[in-house]
């Protein structure tokens, strides 16, 4: 099965008012056999004044990776399905790789200031207590905290030819739509996760926390006719307690919408109205989107009417 691929990150009033970058980066990657789409949600620290560069950084890191990982032998049955060996070994390689790209970016700052550019005013904010370490004359203290500088969430989905491997470390969510017309949130939660408070790829060892689920393309009760991946700029719009309801009514008008006008008109209509506006009325944060929907338009529509009417928006 193909999937049409889709990401926009749109910036987030509070943000534009302070005449900052948006924080968030999302991207989608096809190369005619695997598919990606990731989120990466850069954190609104003030100690953290290069997250947006952190969360590009992540996505570029999770795809360079991921295109390695895929060659190598780390797939099960001739490359059909993955391992958990090697997803743990991903995982690993992963952030490793996401360390070098930031630490190869700080060593470009720190030998030409104009590469810094926007971001020289986001480091006016940064404590004292991060100024000093990021300033420090001692390189052991300057090597241990310059990640928190370009701290970010990821989710990311790799699908291969049976298989979708879903990756997450910090917030944001997750959302699968089986070809039942059921919903599910299949990542397992992170009980730290809370308001304000998540994960971080900045953090030391933080390839252990990154969380991840195998959905199978073959199992008739479990096969994806669509993955959404969002920022938790998108999911701060709505209710925190029963966030995932309206996340699942909010997919359904996406998925009605692209059966009665198509993709094209559909993610023109996302990117220029839906996000800004959900933004401006919401969260007022950055917010992104990515997502995987299934191009059989008759699987689609046949999708759309098995879906319980509670998730639709009339």
């Amino acid at each position: 099965m193909r999937f049409r691929l889709y990401s926009k990150s749109v910036l987030g009033p509070k943000y534009e008012k302070m005449g900052l970058n948006c924080q968030d980066n999302s991207r989608v990657y096809d190369d005619g056999t695997n598919q990606f789409i990731a989120v990466a949600d850069g954190h609104g620290s003030n100690n953290c004044f290069r997250s947006d560069v952190g969360s590009d950084l992540a996505i570029m890191a999770a795809f360079s990776e991921s295109q390695k990982f895929l060659k190598s032998d780390n797939l099960d049955e001739n490359g059909y399905t993955f391992s958990e060996t090697g997803i743990h070994y991903f995982k690993y390689t992963f952030w490793q790789e996401w360390r070098r790209l930031v630490k190869e970016h700080w060593e470009a700052c720190k030998n030409n200031p104009d590469h810094e550019g926007a971001n020289a005013f986001r480091y006016e904010g940064v404590s004292d207590k991060y100024k000093a370490r990021y300033e420090s004359e001692d390189k052991d203290i300057v090597d241990r905290y310059l990640y928190t500088a370009y701290g970010t969430t990821l989710i990311f989905a790799i699908k291969i030819e049976k298989q979708i491997l879903i990756l997450q470390i910090g917030d944001g969510t997750c959302v699968v739509l089986m070809d039942d017309g059921s919903y599910s949130c299949p990542v397992p939660v992170d009980e730290d996760n809370f308001l304000n408070v998540t994960a971080s790829l900045c953090e030391e060892n933080a390839y252990k926390s990154i969380r991840h689920v195998v959905i199978d393309c073959d199992d008739r009760a479990s096969k994806p006719v669509a993955i959404f991946l969002s920022s938790d700029g998108l999911d701060d719009c709505y209710p925190l307690y029963n966030n995932c309801e309206y996340l699942f009514k909010l997919y359904s008008a996406l998925i009605d919408n692209i059966n009665n006008v198509g993709f094209e008109d559909t993610e023109k209509e996302i990117e220029c109205d839906l996000l800004p506006e959900l933004s401006r009325q919401g969260s007022q944060d950055d917010i992104s989107l990515s997502y995987m929907v299934c191009e059989d338009s008759d699987l689609l529509k046949e999708t759309y009417n098995r879906i319980n009417e509670e998730y639709k928006i009339e």
